[in-house]
């Protein structure tokens, strides 16, 4: 994880906010969240997968496919 002012990698932990990880920049002292990343799927995997399903595949097996 990067400083997202000074892109600095010399951090540390610097408490919890929201139930998300802080951290302090060593270089410039800022303090920032660590930013969530999205697991959210592209419409060509999404179309794929209801094709699957209406097909009769189950969701396990969707699961392996996908």
């Amino acid at each position: 994880m990067k400083c997202s002012r000074c892109v600095s990698i010399n951090h540390c932990k610097d408490g919890l906010i929201k139930g998300l990880q802080r951290y302090k920049c060593k270089e410039c002292k800022y303090h920032y969240t660590e930013e969530r990343k999205s697991d959210v799927k592209s419409k060509q995997v999404k179309r794929q997968a209801f094709e699957l399903y209406l097909e009769g595949l189950g969701f396990r097996a969707i699961g392996c496919c996908i």
